[in-house]
Parts: C-alpha cells; sequence; structure tokens
C-alpha cells in the first residue's frame, strides 16, 4: 500500500532537515574541537618555545659573563652574571608549569641539574679566586664545558620535542578542517541531489490524474438532465392527484384553486406552452 503524497512529502522534507542538522552538528562540534587546538598550540606550545629559546639565551649569557669574571676578576660581571641566572629561573618554572607532557617534565629536570653543577663548579673555583689560592683551572674549565655541553644539547632536545608537538597539533587542525570541508561539500550534494528528486517525483505526481493524486476521491455519479426532468414531473403528478383527493373531500375548496392547478400542472408537462393559450 503506497503512502499518500501528503505523508510522502512530509517524510522526505523530514529526512533532508535531519541529514542537514546532522552535518551542522558535526561541523560544530568539529570547529570547536579545531578552535581548542589551535588555542592550546598558541597558548602553551608556542609559549613554551618562546620560553626556551629565552631559557637557553640567559643561560649562554651566564656562561659567557662567568667567563669573563674568571679572566678579568670584575665583580660588576659576576652580577650581572647573577642577573642572567634569575632569569633563568624564571623562564624555567614557567615550562615546568606549562609542561605537558614526562618527557618535558624529565628534560626540565636535566637542564636544572646541569645547571646546578655549572654553578657548583663555578663557586668553587670563585672562592679559589677570591682566597687567591692555585687550583687547576684547565680541570674545572674541562669539566664546566662538558656540563655546558650537556645542557645545550638537552636544551636543543626540548625545543626540538616542543616544535613536534606544535606541529602535531598543526597537523591536526590541517586534518580536521579537510574533513569538515568534505562532509560539508558532501552534505551538500546530497542534500541537492535528494532536493531535485524530491520536486521531480512531486511534479510527477501532482501532474497525473486526480485520484493518483489524492488516492481518497470516490467517483462521482452522473444524474441525466431527461431522469431529472421525469423525477419532477412524476413528483408533480402525484401531488396533484393528492390534491385532488383532498378536493373532492373538501367541498368547502373553490374551483378557481383546482383550476390553477391543473393549469400549473399543464405548464410543467409542456414547457412550450405560452400563457393564455
Amino acid at each position: 500500500m503506497s503512502l499518500p503524497i501528503f505523508w510522502r512529502l512530509i517524510f522526505s522534507h523530514l529526512g533532508i532537515l535531519l541529514l542537514s542538522g546532522a552535518a551542522c552538528l558535526y561541523s560544530i562540534v568539529q570547529l570547536g574541537s579545531l578552535s581548542g587546538t589551535a588555542r592550546s598550540a598558541l597558548d602553551s606550545n608556542h609559549r613554551m618555545i618562546d620560553y626556551q629559546e629565552a631559557l637557553t639565551d640567559a643561560f649562554l649569557s651566564e656562561v659567557r659573563y662567568g667567563g669573563k669574571y674568571l679572566i678579568t676578576h670584575v665583580e660588576g660581571r659576576h652580577e650581572q652574571m647573577r642577573q642572567f641566572k634569575q632569569d633563568f629561573n624564571k623562564y624555567l618554572e614557567l615550562i615546568r608549569s606549562l609542561g605537558q607532557s614526562d618527557q618535558i617534565t624529565t628534560s626540565v629536570a636535566k637542564i636544572d641539574r646541569f645547571h646546578r653543577q655549572y654553578y657548583e663548579l663555578f663557586d668553587r673555583e670563585v672562592e679559589y679566586i677570591r682566597t687567591k689560592q692555585n687550583y687547576a683551572q684547565s680541570r674545572f674549565q674541562q669539566e664546566r664545558d662538558k656540563i655546558v655541553d650537556s645542557a645545550i644539547n638537552e636544551l636543543n632536545g626540548l625545543q626540538a620535542h616542543l616544535r613536534t608537538k606544535l606541529q602535531e597539533k598543526l597537523e591536526s587542525i590541517e586534518y580536521g578542517a579537510l574533513a569538515s570541508r568534505r562532509i560539508a561539500i558532501l552534505t551538500t550534494l546530497i542534500v541537492l541531489i535528494l532536493g531535485t528528486l524530491l520536486s521531480l517525483k512531486v511534479s510527477k505526481d501532482l501532474a497525473g490524474p486526480p485520484n493518483e493524486v489524492t488516492g481518497t476521491l470516490l467517483p462521482t455519479k452522473v444524474v441525466p438532465l431527461q431522469a431529472f426532468i421525469n423525477n419532477t414531473l412524476t413528483f408533480i403528478q402525484s401531488s396533484k392527484n393528492s390534491v385532488n383527493s383532498r378536493l373532492k373531500r373538501s367541498p368547502s375548496m373553490t374551483l378557481a384553486f383546482a383550476t390553477a392547478w391543473n393549469r400549473c400542472s399543464t405548464i410543467w408537462k409542456n414547457p412550450g406552452t405560452r400563457k393564455g393559450d
């Protein structure tokens, strides 16, 4: 049993509406996820890369001014080195507070340990210099250079890891954007095709016979004109007979009424008879 055209229209438009709503809902969720990923990349990963670069610059400045102090013994160089040490500790804490993985936390802990080892050797040399004691300056220099190389390698490894994480988030944003674009294009094509097919189907149904369009119309019985006239004359004759019978039973009725009634009956039987003939 086929559904009436009204319900077919309702179900078809409902299907198109549900498909469009699902596509819109997916786009909203996907765009929200992409927005969160982009915000995380800007607020976390990009800032951590900036902090790592500042941390590396602060450490290299410490090493440079520390070496100048060991050569010149000028206290101003030592004071500048302490200022860069404060900057180093500040950026190190910022990176530690934004750490998003165990690898970043481990790398930050190693950098902090190398930094403390460097200052332990440096403070020992400063103590020898201030007390004017002889010490193996070349051995201290080699140990400091080894610690500096290890710290720089760890800082570069941290930078590479941070850039990799940032690249992964950017690629996920690109993949999500491409997926949303494909879904939007596919949904648009499906809606257009379904809408076109539905329009053609409705036009075809409306162009058919009335019985096929509505499916509920009943056949109409056509009454011929001659049958209608015969039925009317029969009704008039029966009414005339009834009146005549009543006139016979009622002498008080006037002859003029009977004559007028007969005249009307004659006109109905012969419509061509003129008045007065």
